[in-house]
């Protein structure tokens, strides 16, 4: 069985956003693109989402964001939330845990 990937290059004007509003001091912050795998000769395709990973002294945040989609999924702590409040999140941890608890105060 054949496929096809397809890369789905991070949007450059998101990093903009993360990066703009969330600053980058103490925190290390990783785009990965994301990828349409189509398997040949079929209708089925699987598209692997955009991951955020963010790191501070102590933890790491991991998030997923699909295509033209405005929600992210945090699987650590199986929430999702929006864009917004995710930008909002990431000043705030700069030196701390990233905590369930505090994540679950911005869930939708």
């Amino acid at each position: 069985m054949k496929t096809t990937i397809e890369i789905l290059s991070f949007p450059c004007e998101l990093k903009e956003k993360i990066y703009e509003r969330a600053g980058t001091k103490n925190l290390q912050i990783q785009f990965i693109d994301g990828h349409i795998i189509q398997i040949n000769k079929t209708n089925l395709s699987i598209t692997e989402p955009y991951k955020i990973i963010i790191k501070n002294k102590i933890n790491t945040l991991i998030a997923y964001i699909y295509e033209n989609s405005d929600k992210i999924y945090l699987p650590t702590f199986n929430s999702v939330i929006s864009l917004t409040k995710f930008i909002q999140i990431i000043p705030q941890q700069k030196n701390n845990k990233f905590e369930k608890k505090y994540i679950q105060n911005f869930r939708n």
